[in-house]
Formats: structure tokens, sequence, C-alpha cells
């Protein structure tokens, strides 16, 4: 029985001018009609307009009954037959209704378990298939149709080891339903590294039907494996030869090709197997990721656009999106990208390592050391996993944990020179200078054209005291760098701490080769003049640059900075003023000019005001912040200070260099207690970072809670054990909490630490 809507009874007036009155209906509905319409000009036109109003509500409901009653009659036989010829059609969708309304009826059929299941796995969704399948099995659908569909489903659902427990001894008894069995199970012993049981697996899917083309892929992998890439090639090659070779013959024939560097050919041959089957998403992934290491990001989109038609919420196309948008610098777009793949918590490692690398070169290093710990927990032999980690750790201020962090990579002899770079600025940054030179030195062993490497080589050198081996390798580096580069910079700042000037100069006449037209040159060559005390040689080169730059600021700086020390104070100030007219809200020019005039004893208004106007200018910056704060402190007025750092915070939120900034004008007001809470944000936004750690333990001193600055101090002790002033700083607190023993006590250890170091002995006879 069909219950149709209820109609609006209605009478009708005589006369033209008679309005028609609906029973509960509004005065709007009366005077228009339902739903707008206009009132019919005659009796005869509204019946007519009622009639066909009924005549198609009746007509609708009547099809409704014709179709739920056809379906009604269908038979579970009949709704399982539709549902095949649907699948043979490739309509997944149509055929999954009917199944649905077959199993309605007949809960018990197997055939359309079966037939949902593999459904359901066509559709990617192995759950549903491997719940289906495993239904099948139970209510007796042959095993040598079911097992292999299942089988492949629990591997899709990640549940390879299950699988294998489960029928690894399984035979089945048609030869090719236990091809197609073994060779799943082979697979399955692939993606858990047993290679063994894995070829063991291939053979047996061999014996069953020797020219198998997937068991003959399964074998061409672990040829490869083992590195016989001929051998793999020529079984690849055979299965291609087959009348109907599967997709993922030209997917391994590709990979092969890509790691003989053969990428333009691996990429020619996917687009030709993706011509004969478009919806192969593995060979569309392969291209897809060869696409955007060639810069092809283009190609690589469209490639994206064509996944997302096969699979509109694909993980593998966010991915892609998110590797695409990072590739052009959009990090915003990376970012978004990237957290549709990592939603709901999955630890994909791909997905974690790009998402690391994002907020990386974002800056955000405490959200990147979340990304990649996850990463390396899941890829414990990633060593780029390690690289980066490792970096967002020295970005952090944790070189100790940066080197814990490369050791597996060190101790397996990792031969990256990018690992060895990162191993030697943690080195650097602990203090282990000799062990930071072995490590650059195998930088630029394995890459000698690295020359960001030889610099930093020749810098440790420096710090060793090996002068000539510092300067061999500056120069080294400068030579292999067509430009200006930081080993120019490196050599020429070491050859005037060493006074040695004339060969400064040398070095500063082969950057003048390289740029003539360059005014950092000039300022330099100023520079190194003015280092022999040559005033007006120096004056001349700072005068050159500016005609090169007439807004170059170094040298506008340096020249004001000799106008000041020849007792000319206003010629000076019209350097900046002059460049401040050409550009009002240069931040470096307001600030330079404010140094001046405050070593001049000037105006402390118009210093406010000026550093007032440079913060107005340029909000987002640090620098006119600190120099407003400090300003204020340097007066005395602690209050304005206060307020000062206080808008710098506001104006950066969370950014942990305001978080330092205001905790230290808090200590330093009197208000410790706030400090406190301001360097626990600090420490919660550097959990890694030694300084943080010292700021809150000395905030927790002055509120006189030694207990938990002690324990603050511990915990920057773990970070660099080595660091003597985190062990002096122990002790004090000890001392000041009245523990003279506890005191002397963590003198001793660091006596004992660091025998040679004769601040600890200094520091017992300070007590």
């Amino acid at each position: 029985m069909v219950i149709l809507p209820r109609l609006p009874t209605f009478s009708v007036s005589a006369g033209p001018r008679s309005t028609s009155s609906f029973t509960g209906s509004d005065s709007n509905e009366a005077q228009h009609g339902p739903a707008g319409v206009p009132p019919a000009e005659s009796d005869t036109q509204m019946k007519r307009v009622w009639l066909n109003t009924l005549v198609n509500v009746w007509f609708a409901a009547g099809v409704c009954v014709v179709l739920l009653a056809a379906c009604g009659r269908d038979s579970p036989e009949t709704l399982v037959k539709s549902a095949r010829e649907y699948l043979a059609k490739g309509d997944s969708g149509a055929a999954l209704i009917q199944l649905r309304n077959a199993l309605q009826k007949a809960p018990d059929d197997a055939e359309a378990r079966y037939l949902l299941g593999t459904a359901l796995a066509e559709r990617r969704d192995s759950a549903g298939a491997v719940k289906e399948l495993r239904m099948a099995l139970q209510l007796g659908y042959p095993a040598d149709t079911t097992l292999p569909a299942l089988a492949r489903a629990l591997i899709a659902e990640g549940e390879a080891k299950e699988l294998v427990s489960e029928f690894d001894s399984t035979t089945l008894g048609s030869s090719d339903a236990q091809a197609a069995f073994k060779t799943t199970i082979g697979n399955a012993q692939l993606s858990l590294g047993k290679l063994k049981d894995a070829e063991a697996a291939f053979n047996a899917a061999l014996a069953a039907k020797a020219d198998y083309a997937d068991a003959l892929l399964g074998i061409a992998i672990l040829r490869a494996g083992s590195g016989d890439i001929e051998g793999s090639r020529k079984i690849v090659d055979a299965v291609l030869a087959q009348p109907q070779a599967p997709p993922e013959a030209s997917l391994l024939k590709a990979r092969l090709l890509v790691a003989e560097g053969q990428t333009d050919s691996a990429t020619v041959l996917l687009t030709k197997a993706l011509d004969a089957k478009p919806d192969y998403l593995q060979g569309r992934y392969l291209l897809t990721s060869l696409l955007i290491g060639k810069g092809d990001l283009e190609q690589a989109t469209n490639q994206v656009g064509a996944i997302r038609k096969i699979s509109k919420l694909d993980r593998q196309a966010y991915y892609f999106e998110a590797l695409i948008a990072s590739r052009r610098g959009d990090l915003p777009a990376a970012r978004e990208a990237i957290q549709q793949v990592l939603k709901g918590g999955i630890d994909y490692v791909p997905g974690l390592l790009l998402a690391g690398e994002i907020e990386f070169r974002a800056k955000q290093y405490n959200q990147a050391l979340d990304y990649l710990r996850r990463a390396v927990n899941g890829a414990p032999d990633s060593t780029y996993a390690q690289r980066l980690l490792a970096a967002t750790y020295l970005r952090l201020g944790s070189p100790a944990h940066a080197l814990e962090v490369l050791q597996p990579a060190l101790g397996r002899g990792t031969r990256d020179p990018q690992l060895m770079t990162v191993a030697g600025e943690a080195s650097l940054a602990v203090g282990d200078i000799p062990k930071a030179a072995q490590y650059f030195a195998q930088t630029t062993a394995l890459d000698p054209k690295d020359a960001a490497a030889r610099t930093r080589l020749g810098q440790v050198r420096f710090a060793e005291g090996d002068k000539e081996g510092a300067i061999r390798d500056l120069e080294a580096a400068s030579a292999m760098d067509p430009n200006v580069s930081a080993a120019d910079l490196a050599l020429i700042a070491n050859l005037l701490r060493q006074k040695q000037f004339d060969q400064a100069l040398v070095a500063v006449g082969r950057l003048e080769k390289k740029e003539p037209n360059n005014p950092l040159v000039y300022n330099l060559r100023g520079l190194v003049y003015l280092t022999k005390r040559d005033v007006g040689a120096a004056r001349e080169n700072f005068e050159r640059a500016l005609k090169i730059q007439p807004d170059y600021l170094p040298a506008i700086g340096n020249l004001a900075q000799l106008d000041w020390l020849e007792k000319k104070p206003d010629l000076a100030r019209k350097r900046y003023d002059a460049l401040l007219e050409k550009d009002p809200k240069n931040e470096q020019a307001l600030l330079a000019l404010t140094n001046l005039l405050q070593s001049l004893g000037g105006d402390p208004t118009e210093i406010e005001s000026l550093l007032k106007k440079a913060v107005t200018a340029n909000p987002q910056s640090i620098n006119a912040r600190v120099a407003l704060v400090t300003f204020y402190a340097r007066k005395g007025d602690a209050k304005q200070a206060l307020l000062a750092a206080q808008e710098a915070n506001a104006a950066l939120p969370n950014d942990p260099r305001t978080l330092e900034l205001l905790g230290q004008v808090q200590q330093a007001t009197g208000e410790a207690t706030l400090a406190v809470g301001t360097f626990s944000k600090l420490v919660a936004a550097q959990p890694d970072a030694l300084g943080p750690l010292l700021r809150l333990a000395g905030a927790l001193a002055a509120v006189k809670d030694y207990d938990k600055a002690i324990e603050k101090m511990r915990e920057a002790q773990k970070i660099n054990p080595e660091r003597f002033e985190v062990s002096r700083q122990i002790a004090i607190v000890y001392a000041a909490a009245g523990r003279s023993e506890q005191a002397l006590l963590e003198i001793k250890a660091i006596q004992r630490r660091q025998p040679a170091d004769m601040r600890g002995y200094q520091l017992e006879g300070d007590f």
C-alpha cells in the first residue's frame, strides 16, 4: 500500500474576481496558490491544474510501486545473476546493490558472499572484502575460487603475517588456483622480508603452472634484490612477450630501468602501459614519482588528476599533491595535503617524512620533530630520516641528541656526505673539534666538489690551530664557486684574525675577479684597510661600494663610523637620513641610526621615536622589538620595558625569541613568578634545547624553588653533560639552598669529569 501525501481541499467561488480558499493554508498561499503559483483564472483552469497534479502524483507513486514490486519479485538467484553481469561490465557499484539485496533474502548464499567480497576488493574496501570472503569460505564456496581472492585481500589489508600463518601450507586443487594462491603467499613472504620462503612459494606456483606470469615476476623481484639485474630483466622480458602480459610486468621493467638510471625510458614504457590499462594505479604512482623527480610538475599534476578519477580519495594522490606543492615552494598547500595523508594518526612513513621536511623548511622545528621521530621509528634504517631528524635537533639547540640519532647510520658505515656534514655540525656544537674535523674531511672525500663542507673543514682547522691546512681548504672551496661564497668570507675573516693583512687583500682581489660589480668586495677591502689602520684607503673603498649600490647599508654604516671617529657626527647622521628618505621603513637603517644617536648621547625621545617607528614598520621583526626593550631597560624604565616585551609576545605569540625576551624582562623587573610561567612555555616550545631549561631553572631559583630548579638543571645536564656552566649553576643553587655538602659534591664531580679544566678547582676555592 502506498500512502499519498494529503492534497489541499479547495473551493472555487463564482465570478472572474474570486479568490481561492485553501484549508489549512496561510494568507500568502491563499493569494498565490501553492508554491507561489498564480491563481487560476477560471474554474476550468483550476480543475485542470489539480487534475494534472493528481495524475502526476499517482503516476510517480505507481512507478515506485512497480519498481518496489519488481525488486520484491526478484529471487536471490536473479539478483546474483544480475550482479555477475554488472561485474563483467566493470560496474562494481551496481553489483554491490544487487548482492546486498540478495543477501537480505538469503544471508547464507555463498556465491553472493564471494561476489560481494570481490566487488568490495575492486572498490579497495579490503576489510569488507576479507569479511565477506571468509564467510563465503565458511559457507562452502569452493576454496579454489575463494582462497586466492581472500589472500589478495589480506595483503591489501596489511595482514600478510596472518595470511602466511593461516594458509602457508594450504594446497588447492586446480593448477590455476594453486598458482594464483601460492604467488600471493610468495608476495606476503616477500613483504615480511622472508626471501627464501618467498622463493619457495613462487616456485610452488610455477610447479603448478610453469608460465604463470605473476610468479615469474616474483622470482624477477628476488633476482633484482640480490643484484642480478640482468637475470631479472630476462624474466620480465619473457613475461612481457606473453599474449596477455599483466601490467605488473611493465611496472617491474620500469623499476629496473630506473635502477639503471634510464628514467626517460621508464617513463615512456609506463605511459604506453597506462594507455592499455588506464586504471592501473601502481603504474600511475610510479609514473607520477618519476615526473616529480624530473621536475615535470605539470605532467605530474595531470597524473594526480588521473589517479583521482580512479580513486577519488586516494591517499597516494594526496601525498603527491603535497610533494608537488612542496617542490613549488607552496608550503601551506603542501601542509594541507599531507594532513589528508596522515589523517587518523596513520604512521605512513613516506608521509611522515614529507610532513617533517615541510615543517623543517617552514622553521616549525618542534612539529617537524614529532613527525620525524615517528618516521625514524617506522623506518629505523632510513639514512634520510635520521639525517633530517638530526638536523632538526641541531636547529633546536640539541646537538647531543643529533649525534645520538646519527649513531646507527654512522655505525653501519653509511657513505652519505650530507650525513657527515650534519655529524660534523653536531660535533662542532658540542665542542668536539677533532671529531668535527674528521666528519667534514669525510664529507669532502665523498664529495670533493662540496664547497660548503670544505669551507666548514677549513673553519674547524682554524679552530684546531692548523692555520695552513685551514687556508688551503678555504682557498680550495673558494676556487670551486664562481661567485662570492662563504668560503671566501671565512678565509678573509680568518686571515684578518691571524693579522695576515696582505694575504687578506690578495683574497679580496680574487673576489674582485669573480664579481667586480659586487659592493661586498669593496666593503671587505675597506675593512681590511681599516684593520691595517689605513683610513684613507678604507674610506675610498667604502665610497666605491656606494657608487655601485648607493643604498648598500654595510658601507654606509662603515662610513658613518669613520665620520663619528673623525668627529663629524652630522655627516654620519646625514648618511642614514638620506637612505631613510628613500626607504623610510628600512629596519636596519633605523636601528643603525638609533645606535649612532645612543653612542653620541642623543635625545632619548628621538631615539625612542625611531625605535617605535622601526617596530611599526616591521611588526613581525624581532630585532626592532629587542632594540626597543633594551632601550627601555638601559633607561631604567622597567614598566615600559615590560610593556614592550609583552607587546612583542602578543605580536609573535609563542615565538621562542619573544618568550625568552619576555621572561628575561619579567625576571629583571622582579616578576620572577611570571618569568617561571613564561620560561615554562619556552621549554614546551623547545623541549630539547639547553638554553630554555637553564632560563627556567634560574627563574625557579629566584623564587626559591630550589628542588625544581635543580631538576631542570639535571635535565639540561643530560642534553650536554660536558657543559661546565650547567654544573656550576647546580653547585650555586645547592649553596643558595644551604646544602653546602651537595654543592661540594657537585664541584668534585666537575673535577672528575674535566680534570684538566682549572675552572673546577677555582670554583672550589670560591666556595
